[in-house]
């Protein structure tokens, strides 16, 4: 049995935030085409993003759903 630590779940988060703002930037300027807008836009909804992300991953390490309890004697 484990149990994440904060930092990990903070490296998750900081991992897929950085390949989400590739595609945002990507889609946001292929959308408006004006790089200030585009920066101003990503850049909100990523902080934002990142928060959430981090809160739900936190809310899931407390679930037991999907998980099992493997007995000491069983594990290596």
């Amino acid at each position: 049995p484990y149990h994440e630590k904060h930092s990990r779940s903070i490296a998750k988060a900081i991992s897929y935030r950085i390949i989400s703002i590739c595609v945002d930037l990507t889609v946001v300027f292929v959308i408006t085409h004006r790089i200030d807008l585009t920066i101003g836009i990503v850049t909100t909804t990523n902080i934002v993003s990142t928060i959430v992300y981090y809160l739900h991953e936190r809310a899931w390490n407390k679930s037991h759903f999907g998980r099992k309890v493997i007995p000491d004697k069983e594990i290596g």
